[in-house]
């Protein structure tokens, strides 16, 4: 999972706000859940494919507030590609999914 200082830089959040620090740090810890429910427990944190995953994640989430605002297909599929390949190869490894 991306740190803090991570998801800072790949949002451009260059200031300090607690308020903040407190949103982006709920959004790790429900890109976390969503890679759990994803990919399974157990799932390869320090693939660099899910960190990017977990970042698209935050940052959608973060930028899109809007209820009724859609993800781009690309954004989509691209996801969608990523989480079916690690599920894939980790089902080779014997990780249990």
């Amino acid at each position: 999972m991306p740190t803090l200082e991570e998801v800072r830089d790949y949002l451009s959040v260059d200031w300090v706000d607690e308020a903040i620090d407190r949103r982006l740090n709920g959004l790790i810890s429900v890109a976390d859940s969503f890679m759990v429910g994803s990919l399974g427990v157990g799932y390869p944190g320090d693939d660099p494919r899910v960190k990017e995953l977990s970042l698209i994640i935050i940052g959608q989430l973060y930028d899109n507030t809007d209820p009724i605002a859609k993800v781009s297909n690309s954004i989509q599929k691209m996801v969608d590609d990523m989480s079916l390949q690690i599920r894939l190869e980790m089902r080779g490894d014997g990780i249990e999914i």
